[in-house]
């Protein structure tokens, strides 16, 4: 497949940290998309609350929240799904036969991506969480290398995002500060008792950047958005009453870039 990335959105990517790119998958590959998502919301439909990779949505605080602290969640209501390729195994293929890692992402980065991650994200109309500011990066597993590498995640618009039902909000140049400190607690291991005082990982951008100037970016079913692993981004609530927002996201490991500084951690 070939992808006609132009010189000025590469030079978006480095610049601003983040690209749109419209239109990025066909009716074909949207309609994959859309099947994989319903195996996962049907592999989730008997949960009573998140388990494994599947995390289930919850009313005020939020799925992760409510599922760090063992408060009730919505049952067989899915927030995200982590390693949803291995769960929905056509979602590897298909980003395959779309030839992110060898042609979309080397376009943008000038080396080929390793695919480490993907996710189902889905905001359900009224209750659909905030997800709050933060940095792929520094959700990395451990062992990876930040003075070698970094992250490019490329986020697929399954049913529309707007900025009523949750679009991603980034802030132009902020990749450019490095790895700020995320507070909040880390994602607790199976088996080990709720944490009652969690708090989902963030940073305050008023805290670490001069003049932080937010921008929403709406996408239509199929359009994409791509954007580098120090970029700082966070989706509102979904404030609507009957539009959901639900995305894959796939996330690809690549030679640092030069424009980043893992080292810069603040």
């Amino acid at each position: 497949m070939t992808h006609n990335v132009t010189d000025a959105a590469v030079g978006t990517l480095e610049g601003s940290g983040f690209v749109p790119l419209p239109g990025l998958v066909p009716a074909a590959g949207l309609a994959r998309l859309r099947r994989a998502a319903g195996v996962l919301r049907e592999r989730a439909a008997h949960l009573e609350s998140s388990a494994g990779d599947f995390v289930l949505e919850a009313a005020g605080v939020g799925g992760w929240v409510a599922w760090q602290r063992g408060d009730p969640q919505v049952a067989g209501l899915l927030r995200s799904v982590s390693r949803a390729h291995h769960h929905a195994p056509d979602l590897a293929l298909l980003q395959a036969e779309l030839d992110l890692p060898e042609g979309l992402v080397p376009r943008l980065v000038g080396a080929p991506g390793v695919l480490v991650n993907s996710f189902l994200w889905a905001k359900p109309p009224r209750l659909g969480s905030e997800k709050p500011w933060h940095q792929d990066l520094a959700f990395a597993p451990d062992g990876f290398d930040t003075a070698a590498h970094s992250v490019v995640t490329v986020w697929v618009a399954v049913e529309a995002a707007t900025e009523a039902n949750g679009a991603l909000q980034f802030i132009p140049g902020s990749h450019r500060h490095g790895l700020f400190e995320h507070r909040g607690v880390r994602e607790r291991q199976p088996g080990r008792p709720p944490l009652a005082d969690a708090v989902e990982p963030h940073v305050d951008p008023a805290e670490v950047l001069p003049a932080p100037a937010p921008v929403s970016v709406p996408l239509s079913p199929g359009s994409a958005v791509a954007f580098d692993g120090m970029m700082l981004h966070r989706s509102a609530p979904n404030s609507t009453a009957s539009e959901p927002r639900t995305a894959i996201s796939f996330v690809y490991r690549v030679p640092r870039p030069a424009w980043s500084h893992p080292d810069r951690r603040r």
